[in-house]
């Protein structure tokens, strides 16, 4: 996949903390959590994990925000055996705190994609909407992308899609 801005190519590809990334170009940075727990897994995400692993997982959905703007909407597939070890008591902390906190975690590849703005409604997050998309004049299609963290027999998803506000877009 091409992606011709190169200041998106640096933010989708870049391996290191994406929270602490996006800290440093904000006063005030937020978790704002959208729900966690038991939901069923995307096909896609299905194919993911490994293949006969008898493992329960959990849903997580989270809007980064910066000085109260959502930039970066969050979907991550947890294994509940981390969320009752390693991960135990996340709350509204960003996960990528503790995975990069912690070098036994293991990063995949990165699986990029493109996506509709249309597709995200956050209700009370106004900013993150589609109609506020359209008046900041930002780019028609949001980019994503998705990686899987590994600790022993423990896989984790983690899937990012920067949203309109997402200084990803700056110079597109």
């Amino acid at each position: 996949m091409t992606i011709s801005n190169p200041t998106l190519r640096r933010w989708l590809l870049d391996t290191g903390s994406l929270t602490e990334r996006l800290q440093q170009h904000c006063g005030e940075f937020a978790v704002h959590k959208i729900g966690q727990g038991n939901a069923p897994l995307y096909a896609n995400e299905q194919r993911w994990l490994p293949a006969g692993v008898n493992q329960r997982w959990q849903v997580r959905e989270v809007l980064l925000c910066a000085d109260h703007t959502p930039w970066v909407f969050a979907r991550s597939v947890l294994p509940e055996t981390l969320l009752q070890g390693e991960l135990a008591n996340l709350g509204t902390q960003p996960l990528g705190k503790r995975l990069f906190n912690d070098a036994r975690f293991v990063r995949s590849e990165f699986e990029l994609c493109q996506i509709p703005p249309a597709a995200f409604h956050f209700g009370a997050y106004a900013n993150a909407s589609p109609a506020n998309a359209r008046q900041t004049n930002a780019p028609p299609t949001l980019w994503g992308r998705r990686s899987r963290f590994h600790l022993n027999d423990d896989y984790i998803i983690v899937a990012e899609v920067f949203l309109a506000g997402s200084p990803a877009y700056q110079d597109a």
